[in-house]
């Protein structure tokens, strides 16, 4: 490994590791406590009994409450599980994992560009990928998608110099990657189908004797889904496929549960379009619609396709795939655009190297050029990654939960004077707190036997003047971060 391979490795980690220990509060950081919370109970339970699955409850429960989310494979979790147990089950530690995720894909794209062009090209595109502010902000999310960009990218990397050498090494490490992508996201999936397509196109010399190998990348896909289903079929039973049916509809957009969200084809396009300016900025988009350009160009010249050329392409079409099949998917996540990332990154990386090849044979201001252009990249980018780090600042349910944590015993029975911020935070509070919580608008005189505690909390309340009056003066209360506890087991 050389020098320049350190500095990048340690300055994409440096940089990505601000805020690291930041609370699950931001935007999209349900999902860090939804996968963080089934991490613990890999902990907690053990892989026996979590069968490997993704277990949602909260507290320690019998076996016959156990519930599984059962839409994803299951291995992402399970890393995080391996963080916790490492380093214990902090906010860091869960947002390592998809940190080293980001500074490995960002390694293994550097590499691929600097062996497909020059260092040059891969300093840039390892810049465009470190400072973009899809990266910045959600290569500490913990979630499917940014956890596999490592696998993804290590995929690529050893499938180019299977490529190019026919090393059975080079292939089984592109195999091994290629299945852990499958095991840890969906959009793995499509590189057994993009892959063989390309060694087709870009090999046809060598076919016959890689067809075996390319067949095995190919029935990868179907195998890993086959084992799935009979995963969560052993877990949850027939209605496991059921629910995984129901949310492909959904995410389709198909089907009643959709509609009421409105897309169309012009506000999905829309909304991407307005996503992709604000996450990958005008001067990445600028410089990637230049490629393209070119791209295009010289197809219509009739310039044969050359392997780093192809390389782009095959990013640009996996990129968006996942968002234009599952449309409604991405409609609502502004993170599913993070494929699309390596995308823009290297074809801008490309293409300013290009340009800066022009530039310094016609002016010695070409370096100074260069250095404003990846200025003003990074600027520009900074306001919204400021405000996203942010977002959580108002969570209510961050401290509650804590509070919640300290103040009462694990089996201990809770119910919550607000349906209204269990709607907002629910998820929040159960992961900090770990407890099961009901909520209420309305006390009933069945909530004083059947909940040990009561929580009237300070925002989101719309308990009526007579219960709160009736709390007050009937049961023992206290005063914690972000509302009043109060315990019916103790009357006043």
């Amino acid at each position: 490994m050389k020098i320049i391979d350190v500095v990048i490795i340690i300055g994409a980690f440096t940089i990505l590791s601000y805020s690291i220990n930041l609370p699950y509060t931001g935007q999209h950081d349900w999902n860090s406590v939804m996968y963080a919370n089934i991490a613990r109970n890999h902990l907690r339970y053990g892989l026996l009994q979590t069968k490997l699955g993704m277990l949602t409850t909260y507290d320690r429960v019998t076996p016959d409450l156990f519930g599984f989310f059962t839409h994803y494979p299951p291995l992402m979790p399970l890393l995080l599980a391996l963080s916790f147990f490492l380093f214990g089950i902090t906010q860091w530690a869960g947002r390592l994992v998809p940190i080293l995720s980001s500074v490995v894909m960002i390694y293994f794209l550097f590499k691929l560009a600097q062996s497909l062009w020059d260092t040059r090209t891969g300093i840039l595109t390892g810049i465009f990928l470190v400072f973009s502010p899809m990266l910045l902000y959600y290569s500490k999310i913990p979630v499917h998608e940014t956890v596999v960009l490592g696998f993804l990218a290590m995929t690529l990397w050893f499938y180019i110099r299977w490529l190019k050498s026919g090393s059975r090494q080079d292939y089984w490490l592109m195999f091994v990657n290629l299945l852990l992508s499958q095991l840890t996201s969906w959009a793995g999936f499509y590189l057994s189908g993009y892959l063989p397509v390309h060694a087709i196109i870009n090999s046809r010399s060598n076919l016959s004797k890689r067809k075996w190998f390319l067949t095995g990348i190919f029935i990868l896909a179907p195998v890993i889904f086959i084992l799935h289903n009979l995963h969560v079929f052993w877990l949850e039973g027939v209605k496991a496929q059921q629910s995984m049916f129901e949310v492909m509809l959904f995410r389709l957009n198909i089907g009643a549960t959709a509609k009421p969200y409105g897309l169309t084809l012009s506000s999905f396009i829309d909304r991407q379009a307005y996503w992709i300016n604000l996450y990958f900025t005008p001067i990445m988009i600028t410089l990637s619609l230049i490629w393209l350009i070119v791209f295009i160009s010289r197809r219509a010249s009739r310039i044969k396709l050359a392997l780093p050329e192809s390389i782009i392409f095959l990013l640009l079409v996996f990129g968006f795939t996942h968002n234009l099949i599952f449309r409604h998917l991405a409609f609502i996540h502004d993170y599913m655009l993070i494929y699309a990332l390596p995308f823009f990154a290297l074809s801008s990386g490309v293409t300013l190297n290009w340009l800066y090849g022009l530039a310094i044979k016609k002016t010695r201001f070409a370096p100074a050029g260069i250095l404003v252009i990846l200025t003003t990249f990074i600027l520009a980018g900074l306001p919204l990654v400021k405000q996203l780090f942010h977002s959580g600042d108002n969570n209510p349910a961050y401290r509650l939960g804590l509070s919640l944590n300290q103040s009462t015993k694990s089996g201990d029975t809770i119910i919550i004077t607000s349906i209204e911020f269990m709607r907002f935070y629910d998820i929040f509070l159960r992961f900090y707190s770990d407890r099961v919580i009901s909520a209420t608008d309305k006390l009933r005189p069945s909530d004083f036997t059947n909940y040990d505690h009561i929580v009237m909390p300070k925002s989101y309340n719309f308990l009526s003047d007579a219960d709160r009056q009736f709390l007050y003066n009937h049961y023992t209360h206290a005063d914690i971060a972000g509302g009043t506890l109060f315990d019916t087991r103790q009357p006043l």
